[in-house]
């Protein structure tokens, strides 16, 4: 029923909203479910777990075609940057067990969330780094406004929790990885042109298709230098304002 319900307009946002509160309130966040197969492991907590939960997918106008580009190219590498506990990971690896993706996430708990997904799933293609990406090797303090959340920004200035992580670049990374079909899937909370920066070689010798989150103030800089690497915009937005695709090889207009 309750399924039922979250997908009508009026209960959409409404029934969320009172079980964030009774979640509060109760102190029973911890969820387990299945979702074509894959066990998830929620923390009902925080806004995407709870997403999850109700409408069992998240971003699937992005998702859907981040997919279907997969499958036709027979995409050799994902690379989840800011994967946070992998939902974007666990997916994919479901559904293509010959793709080799690269987890990417800064903050203990959020890889240790995933490697404990990875084992109970039994999942073999998922590779985990605990590191920042950007422009540079070196160690940045990352900050969440909240404790119990998963996203945490560098340099955070509200924070009420730190944490203190390696950083280093996608090429330094990488520098063996050519001639590949490589999708990027940046979200790194106002971090997305330094991730940039430091992949301009991956970015020059392979066939990328990129979904990046951007933040308002940095997509001029963000879509200048990728259209200076020869990259198009291929997004047309209509519903979600703040992901874009871009690629070097593919040309397609694609709708979200």
């Amino acid at each position: 029923m309750l399924k039922f319900l979250v997908k009508i307009p009026i209960f959409k946002r409404l029934i969320p909203s009172l079980y964030k509160k009774y979640i509060f309130f109760s102190k029973n966040h911890e969820k387990t479910i299945v979702v074509n197969g894959v066990y998830f492991d929620l923390d009902l907590r925080h806004l995407i777990d709870r997403r999850f939960f109700f409408h069992k997918g998240y971003e699937d106008e992005l998702f859907k075609p981040l997919s279907n580009i997969i499958e036709k190219y027979e995409v050799d590498y994902f690379f989840d940057i800011g994967s946070c506990w992998g939902i974007y990971s666990l997916r994919l690896a479901n559904k293509f067990n010959k793709l080799n993706i690269i987890a990417y996430d800064p903050i203990k708990k959020n890889i240790e969330r995933l490697k404990n997904s990875i084992i109970k799933n039994k999942i073999s293609n998922i590779y985990t780094l605990k590191v920042a990406i950007g422009d540079k090797k070196d160690f940045v303090t990352l900050g969440a406004t909240e404790t119990y959340s998963p996203n945490y920004e560098i340099n955070e200035k509200n924070a009420v929790i730190t944490e203190k992580c390696e950083i280093n670049t996608l090429d330094n990374l990488h520098n063996d990885i050519k001639d590949k079909f490589i999708v990027l899937k940046i979200d790194t909370e106002g971090f997305e042109f330094n991730v940039l920066k430091g992949a301009e070689k991956l970015l020059l010798n392979n066939k990328v298709f990129c979904q990046i989150e951007i933040k308002n103030k940095n997509y001029q800089e963000v879509s200048s230098f990728l259209k200076n690497n020869n990259f198009k915009l291929v997004s047309i937005n209509k519903f979600n304002k703040t992901d874009y695709f871009f690629s070097n090889f593919y040309e397609e207009n694609i709708t979200i």
